[in-house]
C-alpha cells in the first residue's frame, strides 16, 4: 500500500467517522492541538486501523503520535 493510499484512507475515516473538516487534514496538523482528537477518537482510530490495515496498534500508540504525518508513517511502518 502506498503512502498516498494510506493518507487517503485515513483522511476519509477522519472526515466520515470522526467529523473532522477535510481542509484541516494536512500532514503537519497536530492531532490534539489542531484537530482536537480526544481519547475516544484515539480508540476509534485504533479500531479503524485494526480492521482497515490488518494490525492492532500498541496500547496508547495513537495518543503518543503528534502530527497526522506521524499517524500515516506509523501505519505505513506496521502494515502486515
Amino acid at each position: 500500500m502506498t503512502q498516498q493510499e494510506i493518507q487517503s484512507q485515513v483522511n476519509a475515516f477522519l472526515v466520515d467517522r470522526l467529523g473532522y473538516e477535510l481542509s484541516m487534514l494536512t500532514p503537519e496538523a497536530e492531532l490534539k492541538r489542531d484537530l482536537g482528537m480526544t481519547s475516544l477518537d484515539a480508540v476509534e482510530t485504533t479500531i479503524f486501523i485494526k480492521y482497515s490495515f490488518g494490525f492492532l496498534p500498541e496500547r496508547n500508540a495513537i495518543k503518543m503520535l503528534v502530527t497526522l504525518q506521524d499517524l500515516y508513517d506509523y501505519i505505513g511502518k506496521n502494515i502486515c
